[in-house]
């Protein structure tokens, strides 16, 4: 019975769809990548942003549907997947970010191929797993997350009071209970679960958080905003951990990613063999300057020489003159 309980943290039901069920009125292309299902929803503009959107434990990229329209309106293109062991993709067991993490580099190692921003947008285990990644990693414009938990035991402490309602020193003992089964039925140790105090993140980072979360402790969203690194605003919901988004939230995620991230700066017809993911925004600026320099300087030598040879023309029709 306990072994049961175990299998339902690290095996949660996975969430039943259709295709059909994907669709949110703009262009959508489905692709795989090595047993993860994922959908790139195209905006109705060229743009060299995409918003990668990042589900919650038990999720899947069903969830990132509602939100698809207000992205792709505000010219944005926008991928979503089903991390492993969720929805329609492959994989035993989730890991609540260590092994997540390693799906959203093989995502963006595709979506880099494509667009010259990537902005992460991640909600609860998400957004942890969005912070263990960019930990790691500088190719992030910006990030966008929803209810972070700081470390699992925490949050797994108070799944056992919400579902038992019994006192905290008996939901720690339960909690290592659980600990051992999980390590000894699928050889994962959930206590390695957590992040740095210090996040050494450098780039934007908007957090939002509610002290109406019944889930995961105030604490956790207080820690991480602290030991954030780069530029950082924080929002607060008056919603509980799993409650739907408003409208103006959404529109608040949405100015923020619009103000942090620059449109493109060249037409995709006159540079149609040009990868955007391969560039770097600043070294992209300054050949093109150079270019412009050379090109200033080639019409200035091609100048001299038209001049040169009006003169030596001249010249000779004065010495031809001469001769009659």
């Amino acid at each position: 019975m306990f072994d049961g309980y175990c299998r339902q943290i690290m095996q949660p039901k996975r969430v039943v769809y259709n295709k059909s069920d994907l669709e949110c009125g703009f262009p959508r292309q489905d692709f795989q990548l090595q047993g993860l299902q994922c959908s790139l929803y195209k905006c109705n503009k060229y743009t060299q942003s995409c918003i990668l959107y990042l589900h919650g434990y038990n999720g899947s990229r069903l969830e990132a549907v509602q939100y698809a329209p207000y992205v792709c309106k505000s010219d944005f293109d926008f991928c979503s997947f089903d991390f492993q062991a969720a929805g329609q993709s492959q994989g035993d067991f989730v890991t609540f970010g260590l092994k997540e993490e390693e799906n959203i580099s093989l995502v963006i190692r595709y979506l880099k191929e494509k667009y010259f921003h990537i902005i992460l947008w991640g909600r609860s285990m998400g957004a942890t797993t969005a912070l263990m990644y960019t930990q790691k990693n500088e190719n992030i414009k910006c990030l966008v997350l929803d209810s972070p938990f700081l470390i699992l035991e925490d949050v797994v402490i108070n799944l056992i009071k919400l579902k038992l309602h019994t006192p905290n020193i008996i939901n720690k003992g339960l909690y290592e209970l659980i600990r051992r089964c999980i390590a000894k039925l699928f050889q994962f140790h959930i206590n390695k679960v957590q992040l740095p105090l210090n996040l050494n993140i450098t780039c934007p980072m908007l957090l939002l958080a509610s002290k109406q979360d019944s889930l995961i402790p105030q604490y956790h969203f207080d820690t991480i905003f602290k030991g954030y690194l780069g530029h950082k605003r924080q929002v607060v919901l008056q919603c509980n951990h799993n409650e739907q988004r408003s409208t103006e939230i959404i529109k608040t995620i949405i100015e923020f990613t619009q103000a942090m991230t620059p449109q493109s700066r060249f037409s995709p017809t006159k540079y149609p063999n040009r990868l955007l993911g391969d560039l770097d925004e600043q070294k992209y600026i300054a050949a093109g300057i150079k270019i412009k320099q050379k090109i200033m300087r080639n019409q200035s030598t091609s100048s001299h020489n038209k001049n040169s040879a009006q003169i030596q023309k001249d010249k000779a029709l004065i010495q031809l003159s001469n001769l009659k």
